[in-house]
């Protein structure tokens, strides 16, 4: 059974998530094509008549695609700033006093920068010593033998970025993930490709070829329907997450803090 104490933290989550959904229809595409646009049939000698399906032009991402993963970040990390409110709420501190609270992200256990001193003023009067043990043990220079590398630390570095300027994307790649075609005189289909082709997102790039079969070579007239994704890529952050997938990096975060919250959830809120 969830606790009340835990339901502003499953709240910012939950937001996380509708930004994460976001995010994905963002990198969605769904390209319509008739032969006289995208979409034409060419004969390829010894291998019979192919339809093909371009980029005329590459279209740009959503400008808004930057503050949708901002938002989706930081509603994330102030989710572990809610359980820490609240494990003080429930070891009997004030809201006043809660408010004090923090959660820590730490690449080490001491110096100015250090989890010792990070908690002295704003966890370890509020919250019980099992507690921030386990806080603790949750931190990059703990659970991690790369600490710079933690998923914590990028999520907590992430955020901070964010609140200075817009995290910087770049388009890398796409995939058709599948099609819809209907041929006239040779029918229709819906086609879903279990193993998508990763290619450059460019102008001209080829997004689907397939065979047309049946009867001698001609042109066809065809329309068709394709659902693709694209891959846009954090830069610029100086963590480990430049270069990879924006949805990977975030689906990553987003299981740990879930993971978090479940397990402190259980330890420490009667879950």
């Amino acid at each position: 059974m969830e606790s009340p104490h835990l339901k502003s933290v499953r709240e910012k989550i939950a937001r996380a998530q509708s930004h994460f959904d976001a995010i994905n229809s963002a990198l969605r595409l769904t390209l319509s094509s008739k032969p006289e646009a995208e979409s034409v049939t060419i004969d390829v000698k010894g291998e019979g008549q192919h339809a093909i399906s371009k980029f005329r032009k590459v279209e740009p991402i959503d400008p808004s695609l930057p503050m949708m993963i901002g938002d989706c970040i930081h509603n994330l990390r102030s989710a572990l700033d809610h359980v820490a409110f609240q494990l003080a709420v429930v070891n009997g501190k004030s809201s006043g006093a809660a408010e004090k609270t923090m959660f820590p992200v730490c690449l080490a256990k001491s110096g100015d920068n250090g989890f010792n001193k990070r908690v002295e003023r704003t966890l370890k009067p509020f919250i019980s010593s099992a507690a921030l043990a386990e806080i603790e043990k949750l931190q990059p220079y703990k659970a991690y033998s790369v600490p710079n590398q933690a998923d914590l630390w990028i999520l907590h570095n992430l955020d901070i970025i964010d609140k200075h300027r817009l995290l910087i994307i770049a388009r890398d790649q796409f995939a058709a993930t599948r099609f819809w075609y209907n041929i006239e005189g040779a029918g229709s289909g819906n086609v879903v490709i279990p193993e998508p082709n990763w290619k450059t997102m460019e102008d001209g790039a080829e997004i689907i070829r397939f065979r047309v079969t049946g009867g001698p070579p001609r042109k066809y007239n065809m329309e068709m329907k394709i659902e693709a994704t694209r891959s846009v890529q954090l830069i610029n952050t100086d963590l480990v997450c430049d270069g990879m997938p924006v949805t990977d990096v975030i689906n990553q975060m987003m299981e740990l803090v879930k993971a978090i919250v479940r397990d402190l959830g259980k330890s420490f809120f009667g879950e």
